[in-house]
């Protein structure tokens, strides 16, 4: 995996690593990533780090790829083949559904609403979308000085589904290289599970950021490799259940998550009618 590559990157929400379709979307150049392992930009954010690590490491990125238009990594130029805005080339991609939510996310608005559709959707590549973009989302609205509440709900998600392990169907990979096609279906499956897991962490942080108890939690990432010598689906979804969940759990129950998604709906509603014009009203 090319880390520093557009498939690696929380704004390209069709693909990571193996899992995924042929082509990527950039959903902050809204365009279709024809080359997705060759090409990257300034606004590069990896999905395989947590936040504060990938801000860090974006902070260097940028110093060497134009935030512009997506570029080659090899020479940091634009080649005008490797990503595409065409109407007819975005309606093709758009039949497939996960395609569809993810190239709508952001137009007119519709960001939370893309990301519920993927949340409803099946299916790994669904939650690989909602996972990556729902990072960014997050981010966003922390940079607005919004609350790490913002992602409360796809937080809760994502606790619930944490040790599962995700079915993966041979037409999720976009690759298989030289592995055999049930070992890269585990591979493809751990770096999911790791996905939510930085999802997850993401939030901590942020939490943490703000004094919230959940913030207490210590990386899980780090427990998790410290923990996990080998690579085995199974001891992962296993460490995943006895050892994090407990801890997530012991700071944000499943009473304090309603008492505090009651908040946040109370909240967004007085926003709302302090929005209202007196013409609307």
């Amino acid at each position: 995996m090319k880390l520093h590559s557009c498939q690696n990157c929380w704004f390209n929400g069709l693909q990571y690593g193996a899992l995924g379709l042929a082509v990527g979307y950039c959903s902050r150049h809204k365009k279709i990533l024809n080359f997705p392992d060759g090409t990257t930009c300034g606004l590069h954010l990896r999905k395989d780090l947590t936040a504060l690590r990938a801000k860090e490491v974006a902070e260097i990125h940028s110093k060497h790829y134009s935030a512009e238009f997506v570029t080659r990594i090899a020479d940091g130029g634009y080649h005008r083949k490797d990503s595409s805005d065409d109407e007819k080339d975005l309606n093709f991609l758009r039949k497939d559904s996960v395609a569809d939510a993810v190239t709508d996310y952001g137009e007119l608005g519709s960001t939370i609403e893309s990301l519920a559709q993927l949340k409803a959707m099946p299916g790994a590549r669904a939650e690989l979308a909602m996972l990556s973009l729902g990072r960014g989302y997050i981010n966003n609205c922390l940079s607005r000085n919004g609350k790490w509440t913002s992602g409360l709900h796809l937080y809760w998600w994502s606790r619930l589904r944490l040790a599962e392990i995700p079915e993966i169907k041979v037409d999720d990979l976009r690759s298989v290289g030289a592995s055999q096609l049930s070992r890269q279906s585990d591979l493809t499956s751990w770096s999911l599970v790791m996905l939510r897991l930085a999802f997850i962490e993401d939030i901590t942080i942020y939490a943490n950021q703000q004094g919230d108890p959940l913030g207490r939690v210590q990386s899980l990432t780090e427990q998790a490799a410290s923990a996990l010598d080998t690579f085995n689906l199974r001891a992962l979804s296993r460490w995943l259940k006895s050892q994090a969940a407990p801890q997530l759990d012991a700071r944000l129950s499943h009473a304090r998550y309603t008492e505090l998604a009651r908040e946040l709906h109370t909240e967004r509603a007085n926003a709302e009618a302090q929005a209202v014009t007196p013409a609307d009203s």
